[in-house]
């Protein structure tokens, strides 16, 4: 029984000041609570297919307050951190 060596990340959901910023009109009402449902679905075809899943909300990335949506300096160097621990451990 060979599974894929895989990590999914899903990303954090959009924070609810995108309803307010310049890019609410393209995203739409909705994407606020979508994004937040997002981490379940990977999760679950993660489980399906025996990959490895990483919820990335769960790390506490800080969000730049522009869109909302994007990580700042210090919330991708979170993420990096905790994929460099996690990474080596995949790989043996």
């Amino acid at each position: 029984d060979h599974k894929p060596n895989i990590l999914v990340v899903a990303p954090p959901p959009i924070g609810e000041g995108m309803l307010s910023s310049p890019v609410s009109a393209t995203m739409g009402k909705l994407c606020v609570e979508k994004s937040e449902e997002l981490a379940h679905y990977y999760k679950e075809q993660c489980d399906l297919c025996g990959v490895h899943f990483l919820d990335a909300a769960q790390l506490g990335a800080e969000f730049n307050t522009i869109d909302y949506m994007h990580l700042t300096k210090k919330g991708h160097a979170t993420l990096a951190e905790n994929l460099a621990e996690m990474i080596p451990e995949l790989v043996k």
